[in-house]
């Protein structure tokens, strides 16, 4: 725990009995912490309205107001201070009222100074992570739009990087939802023809007159062609045209396709003349390709010259450290966009990272949507993200060692990722922290697939 933010973290703890705000006061200040105590409510919270605190420690019965009451009109005056909660009667009703308001952090009576250390410092250093990854959510503006800290994000970055520095056609596969236009869109933006247009087409939408809404059609071509039309090729002259499910192109218009890809050269229908286009060719598909071409759904020659080079996008739940800078870039997004601010607990981020997302980030983003929606006050719940995401009472419970394994796993993430954004990427700051020896410190790094040097060049981009 390191001294300076010890110093600068200002805590005030609230409780009616003087032998607990006692050993709370001796015990945080000899951590170095600026301590306040109050055993009234009332005069807590002209304190509060007073003065700056980073943490406040709270008891939920007291005689004078309960501590329920004191969080919830911390949170209604936006107060930006963490709480921790204090009881020794836990009770589900009041335990459940909390975590409505987005606290969860918890002590439990009695307590030793140990467990209040410890827990302070959890609470103010997650507190911290977050608004560092919501001011980083905030100065993106000229970064990168792909967001993520996870290895399988860097490595994506450093791919598109690459492939817009050539002209080749692009194959882009992997599940719905893993936002392979927004890829296609940004390896157009850092090309030569990023000034030029960028058009997305949904292949599967094409339907009976796809080669028409493809390469245009001459006027009087077919019946209610009334007038001669570019299509989608001779729009994007001289940028790139990005053709989303191109597995759902009918075969004969795949012929046409290769030709164009080979040559640059078309014709609209009703039309003989020979035209030619300089653009470039973007493709995406979340169904199995070589499987359809050795079905003879899909030819074989066009699959292998449109993946003149290939992207494979990988889902989300493959990369869950990437969940909590996800939730908090939505949740800048739509904050700007309203006109106010949105906030979320640790409980709510962990739900969230610990689901599996079938519909990766699109179905991330849609969920942040509706929690905001529900959230009149800007306090995102751990109920409302319980009924959005099906979270049920009860789950299926495994094996010992798969619960033990499941649960190491998802800490090591969670820790792993907070140290790495703590860090900056910088490798002594991480040891120092973690008080690993740099042996075990790069072994574990491989295990969890994160990588100091990735998140040194995410900092340097987006800061």
């Amino acid at each position: 725990m390191g001294s300076n933010n010890k110093q600068r973290a200002r805590i005030l703890a609230i409780d009616d009995e003087p032998g607990i705000l006692d050993v709370i006061s001796v015990g945080l200040r000899r951590e170095g912490y600026d301590v306040h105590v109050c055993d009234s409510p009332g005069k807590a919270l002209l304190l509060l309205n007073r003065q700056d605190f980073d943490l406040v420690l709270l008891d939920i019965l007291m005689p004078e107001m309960d501590g329920i009451q004191v969080a919830s009109q911390i949170k209604n005056n936006l107060m930006n201070v963490e709480i921790v909660m204090m009881t020794g009667k836990p009770n589900e009703a009041r335990i459940n009222a909390c975590k409505d308001m987005g606290i969860s952090h918890f002590l439990f009576k009695p307590f030793s100074i140990e467990q209040v250390v410890y827990m302070v410092y959890a609470a103010l250093y997650s507190m911290r992570v977050q608004r560092a990854l919501m001011e980083n959510a905030r100065n993106r503006t000229h970064g990168s739009p792909i967001v993520g800290i996870s290895r399988a994000c860097q490595h994506l970055k450093r791919e598109i990087s690459r492939l817009a520095a050539s002209d080749l056609p692009v194959l882009i596969e992997g599940e719905t939802g893993t936002g392979k236009e927004l890829i296609a869109r940004e390896i157009h933006d850092q090309s030569r023809k990023q000034h030029r247009p960028f058009l997305p087409v949904n292949c599967a939408t094409l339907g009976s007159i796809a080669e028409s809404e493809l390469f245009g059609h001459a006027s009087g071509a077919f019946t209610d062609a009334k007038r001669s039309t570019r299509g989608y090729v001779g729009s994007a002259e001289g940028g790139t045209l990005f053709l989303d499910e191109i597995g759902e192109l009918p075969l004969s218009l795949q012929s046409k396709l290769l030709r164009f890809l080979d040559t640059g050269e078309y014709t609209k229908v009703g039309e003989s003349e020979l035209r030619m286009a300089d653009i470039r060719i973007i493709a995406a598909t979340n169904r199995d390709l070589e499987k359809m071409c050795r079905e003879n759904r899909f030819r074989t020659d066009l699959y292998y010259r449109v993946r003149g080079a290939g992207i494979r996008t990988v889902p989300l739940r493959k990369h869950p450290e990437d969940i909590p800078p996800l939730v908090w870039h939505f949740l800048e997004i739509l904050a700007s966009q309203r006109n106010r601010s949105f906030h979320v607990s640790q409980d709510v981020i962990s739900a969230l990272t610990d689901h599996e997302w079938p519909g990766n980030v699109r179905e991330l983003k849609h969920t942040i949507h509706l929690l905001c929606d529900l959230s009149p006050d800007g306090e995102i719940r751990y109920r409302d993200v319980a009924r959005c995401i099906g979270i049920k009472g009860c789950k299926t419970i495994g094996s010992y060692q798969r619960e033990k394994a499941r649960a190491l796993n998802a800490f090591d993430r969670k820790y792993f990722f907070q140290i790495l954004m703590a860090s900056g990427g910088k490798l002594q700051k991480a040891l120092e922290i973690t008080g690993m020896h740099k042996k075990n410190f790069y072994a574990k790094m491989k295990e969890l697939g994160f990588s100091l040097k990735d998140i040194a060049q995410e900092y340097q981009l987006n800061n």
